[in-house]
């Protein structure tokens, strides 16, 4: 450990570490749970406190553990279906541990159907520098119901600080669903003043408009090289609901010692979702947000992914190899309770390993592109071209041809509720940039969500909803969004899409353009 509470060089969870006899494949262990009486009726009129449970696991027989439902909208499951829990082994008894835990989650995996990324992903986490907490798996029954394969995870408490910290007596907080330190978060353990002047203080140093003031403030207040290996990872393994692209699921640590703050990530069961994600989007976390605006920032952000890429941590063939020990194991307590269920395990498994590596590839490609080069800007303007058609999963109908007023044009139709798009993808330089083109509608119902409504043109990626919009009946209109490329040479996403739950709309091919504004 690093001197005077600091935070480890090397953050990879030593051999000797409380609970790592269950953080490595192996046959599954039966966690056998159950709540009885009193505290049945109490939980389920209020599954979120704690009530006492009998834990068994093999031989060990833990009695009056802690026991709650645990998750947020995605992953949230009653106790009288596949819930998730968290277990506090000392909550009513001090003192009590689990192979030297005292907390640890029981995750239903049900927006993860491999069962493995928290494993590897934490895994890496731990590898490029980032505290995270462990993982793998285990079985479940539940007051007799056996519930099959689950996530097991430790839990964030002085337990896991003290794996990484000289002391744990610093501030761990709680990000909460969907909340950024602009606001209070939830103290899990120290001795924080209610007004959580540490993190107002990380939110003024965000705040400063002088880059140059700001880049040496957040080094002050922050562990810089810890958070900029957590910005990286969250990218490369697309997180894409953690605290960077969300923000969401995190927990943070205040060292007094240091006077630093350290992110951990939380909740790693929806990963690599978008193999072709840009190397920089946008941010959306607040200190991700600022840091990656500074000149400093974004250099050090780049250098480290690429380092990362290069240095054997986000290597596909160790994390496809690590993943196939635990794979295996999945597949055993799976097959044992059905023995068609190892096709899914295996089909399952293969998806993972797939989309890591394609997404090794793309970020690769993106670093290191042998033919990168923006397109060719005549008095400003570029046309676009090689549009390609995203309809999953399949409700709308998508072509390419002529339409209204023998214009060559880009179609898409939709009788039932749906999302459809063509999109191009362009290398950009750093600045500001409208993308622009001209539609026309007919009987279009258009459905509003989060990124727009009805008819329009964005960038994939981008912060907010598009402003642009075409419902009803329409004549040609044009439509333009505004954007901003940050950083370096970078690769863009331009979308042409429809949200609506019927119509159609066509895109004025030849229309469809870049300007670039500065």
């Amino acid at each position: 450990m690093a001197g005077g509470g600091a935070l480890a060089a090397h953050v990879t969870a030593p051999l000797d570490a409380p609970g790592a006899d269950l953080f490595e494949p192996q046959p599954l262990r039966t966690f056998k749970i159950d709540v009885v009486g009193r505290d049945l009726e109490q939980l389920r009129r209020d599954d979120r406190h704690y009530v006492r449970c009998t834990v068994r696991v093999g031989e060990v027989v833990l009695r009056d553990v802690g026991v709650h439902v645990k998750g947020a909208a995605g992953s949230r499951r009653g106790f009288d279906d596949v819930p998730a829990l968290t277990l506090n082994f000392d909550k009513f008894v001090p003192g009590q541990r689990f192979h030297g835990l005292s907390k640890l989650h029981l995750n239903n995996s049900v927006q993860d159907g491999s069962y493995l990324t928290a494993n590897v992903c934490g895994e890496l986490f731990r590898q490029a520098g980032v505290p995270a907490p462990r993982a793998a798996n285990a079985c479940l029954t539940l007051n007799g119901r056996d519930l099959g394969v689950y996530v097991i995870v430790e839990g964030f408490d002085k337990v896991f600080l003290k794996q990484y910290f000289e002391r744990a007596k610093g501030n761990l907080y709680d990000g909460g669903f969907c909340r950024d330190i602009t606001q209070p978060l939830e103290k899990l353990s120290g001795s924080a003043l209610k007004e959580q002047p540490e993190l107002k203080a990380l939110v003024k140093a965000a705040d400063e408009r002088d880059l140059g003031k700001r880049w040496q403030r957040l080094q002050e207040l922050l562990d810089v090289d810890g958070f900029i290996s957590f910005c990286v990872l969250e990218v490369m393994c697309w997180d894409w609901d953690g605290y960077v692209l969300k923000p969401n699921n995190y927990k943070l640590y205040w060292d007094p010692d240091s006077n630093k703050i350290t992110f951990f990530p939380h909740g790693l069961d929806q990963m690599f979702w978008e193999p072709r994600g840009p190397v920089q989007p946008e941010m959306r976390g607040l200190v991700a947000e600022a840091l990656l605006d500074t000149p400093e920032g974004r250099q050090r952000y780049r250098a480290r992914m690429t380092e990362l890429l290069t240095n054997g941590v986000f290597n596909v063939a160790a994390i496809t190899n690590r993943l196939g020990l635990y794979a295996r194991h999945i597949r055993g307590a799976w097959v044992a309770r059905d023995p068609h269920a190892g096709r899914n395990c295996d089909g399952q498994t293969r998806r993972i390993c797939d989309l890591i590596a394609q997404r090794a590839a793309y970020l690769t490609k993106q670093l290191l592109p042998p033919a990168a080069k923006p397109p060719l800007f005549e008095n400003g303007v570029a046309r676009v071209g090689g549009w390609k058609a995203d309809n999953e999963p399949g409700l709308a109908k998508l072509e390419q041809g002529r339409g209204p007023d023998n214009r060559n044009v880009l179609l898409i139709s939709t009788s039932a509720r749906a999302v459809a798009s063509w999109r191009a993808r362009v290398w950009l330089d750093p600045g500001r940039y409208r993308f622009e083109g001209q539609a026309r509608t007919v009987d279009v119902a258009a459905v509003k969500d989060e990124l727009g409504e009805g008819a329009g043109l964005r960038v994939s990626g981008a912060a907010g909803s598009r402003t642009n919009k075409l419902s009803g009946d329409s004549s040609w209109q044009k439509l333009q969004h505004e954007f901003d490329v940050a950083g370096a040479l970078q690769e863009i996403v331009l979308v042409c899409e429809l949200r609506a739950s019927k119509g159609q709309v066509w895109f004025d091919l030849d229309s469809l353009r870049l300007a670039k504004l500065r």
